[in-house]
């Protein structure tokens, strides 16, 4: 994309890892990102990768070191960048947006940044100058947080212009989760790139302290698809994309997040990962809130439509708002085979 290379891209074969000078802080140490750099010995597309850009989102993190494992440059075309965590100070805080006084926090909202803003927003502004620019794809990589979250879906971008759109979509359907949502990701890395003709992919897959069985199923998952998508771009000669046999395409008309009124216990009654897919007919109980001080119910939480159950948590202690299941409109949804 851009003229101007940065040094990791001219690199040969083989991997390289750096750290990118953002500011200096009140502790005074320099706040760096991590950036990761895997260079195939032919020549082929390069592919931008994030993760933590909320900081307690770090199922992505963990998979990406697991594929620049296993990678094989000998056999790669092209380049994999990934900044791996691409905000610190929200991981060491263990918290979704930056732990600043001032102005916008939350590094998704804020792109492509401003080099003379908050920190957030020069974080945003190095992740666009050092990475963004140079990419021809690219993966905004999201889990969910400290919350038990059960989900597997790819969002695209709904304001993309049209050819990028469609670009998008197929490449957010090659990442192979059952679920492709349409969604407004204005301020996003991926609304930045779309802009300039990229293609992009934004998975929201798994959680955090989702247990052994559960967070190995949601690795696999999360595996498989960067797999895929360097397939799709041709980076990886003779893998074959796995994909599921049918995905549920859905936007945000279409969605519906539940969110209960009172804070409390919430019993959930889907809190596998099998769950997210079935049909749930309207009036269905999903859930209820537990007062944990009269261990009164407070509220049922009811499926207001028939809809395919995308989102989900684990039984635990919720605050009013918080988001515990999600359903896709069944009347307008769409299985894409």
């Amino acid at each position: 994309m851009n003229s101007t290379r940065p040094p990791w891209a001219n690199r040969g074969e083989g991997r390289f890892f750096t750290r990118i000078e953002v500011t200096t802080m009140l502790n005074g140490a320099m706040l760096a990102l991590p950036l990761h750099v895997v260079t195939g010995t032919r020549d082929g597309p390069t592919l931008g990768v994030i993760t933590n850009v909320h900081g307690d989102e770090f199922l992505p993190t963990t998979v990406i070191r697991q594929l620049i494992g296993e990678l094989d440059p000998a056999r790669m075309r092209g380049r994999l960048a990934v900044v791996s965590v691409a905000n610190p100070l929200a991981t060491a805080n263990f918290g979704r947006q930056t732990p600043e006084q001032h102005g916008r926090t939350d590094l998704h909202e804020v792109f492509p940044g401003n080099a003379n803003g908050n920190t957030t927003q020069r974080i945003a502004a190095t992740i666009t100058s050092r990475l963004l620019e140079h990419v021809d794809a690219f993966v905004d990589f999201h889990s969910g947080g400290s919350g038990g979250r059960l989900q597997a879906r790819v969002d695209y971008n709904s304001k993309a212009p049209a050819p990028v759109k469609r670009k998008s979509l197929e490449f957010s359907r090659a990442f192979g989760a059952p679920f492709v949502h349409e969604n407004d990701l204005t301020g996003t890395a991926s609304h930045y790139l779309n802009g300039k003709g990229i293609a992009t992919a934004n998975p929201e897959v798994g959680g955090a302290y989702l247990g052994p069985d559960d967070t190995a199923h949601y690795f696999r998952q999360c595996l498989t698809g960067l797999r895929n998508l360097m397939a799709a771009l041709g980076m990886l000669p003779g893998y074959r994309i796995v994909r599921p046999k049918k995905q549920l395409l859905f936007n945000q008309k279409g969605r519906r997040e539940l969110r209960p009124a009172h804070s409390g216990y919430l019993v959930s009654h889907y809190q596998r990962p099998q769950d997210l897919g079935k049909l749930i007919r309207k009036g269905t109980r999903l859930g209820e809130t537990v007062d944990i001080y009269s261990y009164r119910v407070l509220e049922e939480i009811r499926a207001p439509f028939d809809g395919y159950l995308f989102f989900s948590r684990y039984s635990g202690v919720v605050g009013a708002g918080t988001q515990a299941f999600a359903l896709a409109e069944a009347a307008t949804s769409e299985w894409l085979r």
